[in-house]
């Protein structure tokens, strides 16, 4: 198999930032995201293994994760596309 050439390394790159934004952007579309008032102090908690045995009610500790994943999905999409930026900004100078 042929070498690919730098350019080419740089636009799989993209690509590939592209693909985790939009598998990211899907996830997050099939949970919730609105977070209810009795779950807000557990949102930004250190360690969510110890947190989440905080929590008693079973249909809690599943929304709670759930709304856990959404905000690393925003994260992700976030840092996703910070990286593809860089990316296309040296694939620009290519």
């Amino acid at each position: 198999m042929a070498e690919m050439t730098p350019k080419q390394t740089r636009e799989a790159e993209v690509a590939a930032y592209e693909s985790n934004i939009a598998r990211y952007q899907a996830i997050l579309a099939t949970l919730p995201t609105e977070w209810p008032e009795r779950l807000l102090a557990h949102r930004d908690a250190a360690n969510q293994h110890e947190e989440i045995a905080k929590v008693q009610d079973l249909d809690d500790v599943e929304l709670l994760s759930k709304l856990w994943y959404a905000d690393q999905c925003k994260k992700f999409i976030r840092t996703e596309t910070l990286e593809m930026t860089k990316a296309k900004a040296i694939l620009a100078t290519l």
